[in-house]
Parts: C-alpha cells; sequence; structure tokens
C-alpha cells in the first residue's frame, strides 16, 4: 500500500514539477496521463489500506476516516522525503532501494500512531518517524556522494576539471553526456518550446580544444534534413568562427548561433536553435562555475553499479 501509494505521487511530483504550467500539445496530455495515473494509485492503495484496517481491527468504530487520516498523514510526509531524496530533474530519480524503502516507511508508521492501542507502540511510532526525518538529509548528501563517484569512475577518461555548469536564464538543463568533445548539456526552455524539446547546448572541453572547430547543437529542420535526428545534440562544423575579444570567439552556422570562451583552464563553447538568437551567450558564459557533489547530482544519470544499493 505504501509503495502503490508512494509511487503516484512521486511520478505527479515528478513530472508536474518539470512542466511549464501553461503548457499545451503534448505537455497537458502528460499532465491528464499523470494525474489519472497518480488518483488511480491513490484509489488503489485506500482501497486496500480499508479493507486491512476493517480486517486488523473489526471493533475500530470509524475505519473510513481512519483511512484517510493515514493517507493524509503519510502522504505528506511521502511529498516532504519526496523533495528531499528525489531532486532529478527526470521522471526517474536517481534513487535506489533504500529511499525507496524510507519512501514507503510513512504508511506503517501512521498506520500504528492511529490503530494501535498500545502506548509503548505509539511512543515507537514516534520516534522512528523522528528518525526517519533525522537521517533524511544526512542519506541524500551521501546520496549525492555515491551517485557523483559512481559517474565519475564510469568517466574515469574524463577530466574532472570539465565538470562545470552555467546558468541560464529561463532554462532547464539535462544530463551530462560525456566524450571526446568533452562534457555538454542540452538545455530546454519552456517559455519557447513547452512540449520539451531542447534548443541550446552547452559544450565545456579542454583548453587546447578548436573553438572554431565542431561544436555540439540541437537538431533541427534548418540545420539537418532528417527527421531522425530532430532534437537530438548533433556536431557541425561552424561556417562563421569570428573573433570577439581575447580568448573569445563569436560562431554560426546552418539554423544556428553559438559563443566560444577559453576561461578557467576549460573551453566553453554555447550554441542555440534560431528561436533563442536572442540569449546573451557571453553573458551566460561569463557564470561558468565549478560543480561540487551537491550541484553534479541533477546533471547526472549515474550508471548501475554496487553503490546504487546504497540509495
Amino acid at each position: 500500500m505504501g509503495l502503490l501509494s508512494a509511487t503516484g505521487i512521486g511520478v505527479v511530483r515528478a513530472v508536474i514539477g518539470h512542466l511549464d504550467p501553461g503548457g499545451g500539445g503534448i505537455g497537458g496530455a502528460v499532465v491528464l496521463i499523470v494525474l489519472y495515473f497518480g488518483s488511480c494509485c491513490q484509489v488503489a492503495a485506500a482501497a486496500l489500506l480499508y479493507r486491512f484496517i476493517r480486517r486488523i481491527r473489526p471493533t475500530l468504530a470509524r475505519p473510513l476516516q481512519t483511512t484517510l487520516a493515514i493517507l493524509f498523514l503519510s502522504g505528506a510526509a511521502v511529498i516532504t522525503l519526496n523533495a528531499v531524496l528525489c531532486s532529478s530533474p527526470r521522471i526517474v530519480p536517481p534513487f535506489g532501494p533504500l529511499s525507496l524503502l524510507l519512501l514507503c516507511l510513512p504508511y506503517p508508521l501512521a498506520f500504528v500512531l492511529l490503530t494501535a492501542p498500545s502506548r509503548s507502540a505509539n511512543i515507537a511510532a514516534t520516534v522512528a518517524a523522528i528518525a526517519l526525518a533525522g537521517i533524511s538529509v544526512p542519506l541524500r548528501a551521501a546520496q549525492e556522494h555515491l551517485a557523483a563517484d559512481a559517474w565519475r569512475r564510469h568517466h574515469s577518461a574524463t577530466d574532472p576539471r570539465l565538470l562545470r555548469a552555467v546558468d541560464w536564464p529561463g532554462g532547464e538543463q539535462g544530463t551530462f553526456a560525456a566524450g571526446g568533445y568533452g562534457v555538454r548539456v542540452d538545455v530546454y526552455f519552456p517559455d519557447t518550446d513547452i512540449d520539451g524539446s531542447p534548443e541550446g547546448v552547452v559544450t565545456v572541453s579542454g583548453p587546447d580544444t578548436d573553438p572554431c572547430g565542431g561544436i555540439g547543437v540541437i537538431a533541427t529542420y534548418e540545420t539537418v534534413p532528417s527527421e531522425d535526428v530532430y532534437d537530438q545534440i548533433i556536431t557541425l562544423p561552424a561556417t562563421v568562427c569570428t573573433p570577439a575579444g581575447p580568448n573569445r570567439w563569436t560562431l554560426s552556422g546552418g539554423g544556428f548561433t553559438g559563443y566560444a570562451e577559453r576561461r578557467d583552464g576549460v573551453l566553453i563553447r554555447l550554441s542555440v536553435t534560431s528561436g533563442r538568437a536572442q540569449d546573451n551567450l557571453p553573458a551566460i558564459a561569463g557564470t561558468l562555475h565549478v560543480l561540487d557533489d551537491h550541484q553534479l547530482w541533477s546533471y547526472l544519470s549515474t550508471p548501475f553499479s554496487p553503490s546504487w544499493l546504497l540509495t
């Protein structure tokens, strides 16, 4: 019951929290589907919990009210825990069995608090609830460290100095990808594309990288003729590469504009589709900063490893 209800709450929170409230089209359809799924989870959990209470405590005067109270208290606790443990921008958060167990625990604890006849059981449930709240933040810090460490080991050939990010106003950045190009991430802008198509790319490479060489861009109908790669990151040459000052260049090509700057021991390159050509790319590049484990967490798609069992 706890797993069913927590799953519904977690999925709804993850999706609603990362869709533009004024969106439509596919985004609106996704919201409706997720709300329906979450509602079905809660109804099913309530029905199972009601039957369980009637069977365990047949003398309980108000089983329906008790069921709703348990769901309400536990749901509030799950939403709070979910906000702490699940910070990922993706629908499937990067946490494992331990977090899943913690997200289910509020339900049996609330059940004991509202139905147990003995004071000792209520005291034990209260202590367990306090302990659960107390370990959630330290666990989150441990998860961040484990996820970052697992990602670094999986990409051992990637220079740690490249794990940097920029602050892009209005942009929601995806997960890191690493390769011969360095480290790059796509950027989605809810104000111009409500259905989730990225429109920008941030690439951080070694300082010796050619700023006028191939650059990662979002494939659109303006850049490539094939629909098979639309919305994916592809590498295109910059047909125009103009110096804009010491260690700075403005770039442009078919369907995209860009900017490159060599700073802080790395080369950062930004590219945007024609819909974001007004963005101040030099100012955005100037926000480049190193990521600690806490900041790195939201950029990672952590590979499976034994440490996943502890997250």
